[in-house]
């Protein structure tokens, strides 16, 4: 197979040309979905600097895998590690909860490795750019979260056609395609007695809408210990919400949390959860089947004899 170049500074080919001894340091810089916010760590020793950028060796410690480069549409992937996520990190809380909350949903996500004459001086050579691609699968454990990054090339790795012809709505609830407003749909509570990690109890629980219009929906802590956790709502009833996963700090009773409701993705159930029957702030019910993309009349595939 041809040999793959990538792009250096003269400086550093001409160094690598003539086996010059070297110090190396990987640099790995995540852009969050905002596009603004850019988070960048070194494997070096010490902070360095390569083209103007900082980079933090301080804690979080990461660590990399090896990828493989093919000539075809196989979709490279790097496995990233981040440990030691207990400290405080900007935002407030622990950089692991941002993690678990989608701190790197979306991020877009660059390995480089930098090359020095001198170790820590990385003037002189700059870098190389290894690996790019975004944040896929996250996982958190105890103190360590892995991040599986896909290659670019993975945004061709999708279904033909896009619209797909089912029963339920392409639409997620409140989005840019649904075009009902987010806001309108979240409600202010506090905890009650006694929560655990996986099961938030209602101080008062609501009547408008029914509790149950929270399924499907998220939990977000906004006080106490636990302020900024982020869960799926996997079930509500006049109790309080068990979640499709459990906070990594308990929250305690009177903590205020917000829940936004949920969405069946039919036209009209009568659940409080369909296009036509969701109830919004204002108690009022809000029928938006204008805006749905589903094909109700679609027959199940069981009856496609």
């Amino acid at each position: 197979m041809a040999a793959i170049l990538r792009p250096a500074s003269p400086a550093l080919a001409a160094a690598l040309a003539g086996g010059a001894p070297l110090w190396s340091a990987d640099l790995f810089a995540f852009t969050l979905a905002d596009g603004v916010t850019r988070l960048n760590w070194t494997s070096w020793d010490t902070d360095l600097t390569c083209a103007g950028v900082a980079y933090a060796s301080r804690r979080p410690w990461l660590a990399r895998s090896q990828w493989n480069v093919a000539n075809t549409m196989e979709v490279p992937t790097l496995t990233v590690l981040l440990r030691d996520l207990n400290e405080g990190f900007a935002g407030g809380a622990p950089l692991k909860v941002q993690i678990a909350n989608g701190l790197f949903d979306g991020a877009a996500f660059l390995l480089s490795r930098a090359y020095m004459t001198t170790p820590g001086a990385t003037g002189a050579l700059g870098a190389i750019a290894l690996f790019g691609g975004e944040v896929g699968a996250v996982e958190v454990v105890a103190t360590t979260a892995t991040l599986k990054i896909k290659g670019k090339v993975n945004k061709l790795d999708q279904n033909v056609p896009r619209n797909l012809y089912q029963v339920g709505c392409n639409h997620a609830f409140c989005d840019p395609g649904c075009t009902l407003n987010r806001a309108d749909f979240t409600a202010a509570f506090a905890v009650g007695p006694a929560p655990t990690a996986a099961f938030i109890p209602w101080s008062a629980a609501p009547t408008i809408p029914a509790p149950t219009a929270y399924q499907g929906g998220v939990l977000t802590l906004t006080s106490g210990a636990g302020a900024g956790q982020r869960r799926t709502i996997a079930k509500a009833d006049a109790t309080g919400l068990t979640l499709a996963y459990p906070l990594q700090i308990l929250p305690a009773a009177g903590d205020a949390f917000t829940a936004f409701q949920g969405c069946d993705k039919t036209p009209s159930s009568g659940s409080g959860q369909a296009c036509a029957d969701h109830t919004d702030n204002a108690l009022a019910t809000v029928d938006n089947r204008l805006n749905y993309r589903g094909f109700p009349y679609v027959p199940p595939p069981n009856s496609a004899y």
